[in-house]
């Protein structure tokens, strides 16, 4: 923690300079720190050439050697400001939130991985109306309790089921989730914030998330030009979750063009296999030529 402190201090006098005070996060705060450390990891990994495979060396003039450590500490920095504004506006989840969120992870991975097996069924549109609702979910309680009773809800009557997909599976973590709903709840209700204290906080924590996002949208754009002969390496430091999100939509557009299609008594068209290295694209079935006409007799 002293380490989080020194870094909040460092970079918190560098954000302040800017005059965007808004959220800039589209995708949750958890997710988006992750990505942060990967960034930070990928710049580390590809500095040095290897080969014809090129390093991110030959842009340091846009990308230092030290972007890598900075970006970590900024990481830090942006942690110590949630930390801090949580404890103002929602102490429950100071205390509570991290066992929430993973108890949330555990279940969402495990209800993916079960019925990801090829088989329409009501619990797959269940699972993605939870996953739409709750994408956007930042670190609030009340969101949280009502993520953790959303997959609860759809866990417990296919917990026979997920444990005979994944014998690792603990079937306490649905009980479990109903209960941390409920914690979180009660205590979010004992809480009363002061108006100002949280209007700064949250002013320096989204400063700090524009210096993070700032940093990790610079390094994506350079890999994308030094890795462009090697689209393979540039797709690591891409977003993992705005591609699994890009392609749960287009299975959910084709899911509805599917159910549109049969309701007018077309077939469904059949998608196009993916390379081992690109997302499955949807594909449209060519229209059938029009037949020629036979030429009218003069």
């Amino acid at each position: 923690m002293a380490k989080q402190g020194q870094d909040f201090e460092r970079w918190v006098k560098v954000a302040a300079g800017s005059e965007r005070t808004d959220n800039p996060l589209n995708i949750p705060y958890d997710v988006a720190v992750r990505e942060a450390v990967a960034a930070a990891a990928f710049v580390r990994k590809y500095w040095e050439p290897d080969g014809d495979r090129p390093g991110l060396k030959r842009v340091k003039s846009r990308l230092p050697a030290s972007s890598s450590d900075e970006l970590l500490s900024i990481v830090h920095a942006v942690q110590e400001a949630q930390t801090r504004l949580l404890l103002i506006v929602d102490p429950a989840v100071a205390d509570l939130g991290e066992r929430a969120r993973f108890v949330v992870d555990e279940l969402e991975s495990a209800l993916e991985f079960l019925l990801d097996d090829d088989i329409d069924e009501p619990a797959d549109a269940q699972l993605a109306r939870i996953k739409e609702f709750h994408a956007q979910d930042g670190q609030r309680s009340s969101a949280l309790s009502q993520a953790l009773r959303d997959y609860a809800g759809l866990a417990e009557p296919l917990k026979d089921r997920l444990v005979e997909a994944d014998e690792a599976f603990d079937v306490r973590l649905v009980a479990e989730a109903r209960k941390l709903a409920e914690d979180l709840q009660r205590r979010a209700l004992e809480a009363a914030p002061e108006a100002g204290a949280t209007a700064a906080a949250t002013t320096i924590r989204n400063q700090l998330l524009h210096l993070m996002v700032g940093r990790v949208g610079a390094i994506r754009k350079i890999a994308a030009h030094v890795f462009r002969r090697h689209p393979e390496i540039a797709r690591e430091v891409t977003s993992a979750y705005e591609r699994r999100r890009r392609a749960s939509a287009r299975r959910e557009k084709a899911r509805k063009a599917a159910e549109a299609g049969q309701a007018n008594g077309k077939p469904e068209a059949a998608p196009a296999p993916a390379t081992p290295w690109q997302e499955p694209m949807l594909t449209i079935a060519p229209r059938p030529a029009a037949p020629r006409r036979a030429p009218s007799p003069r």
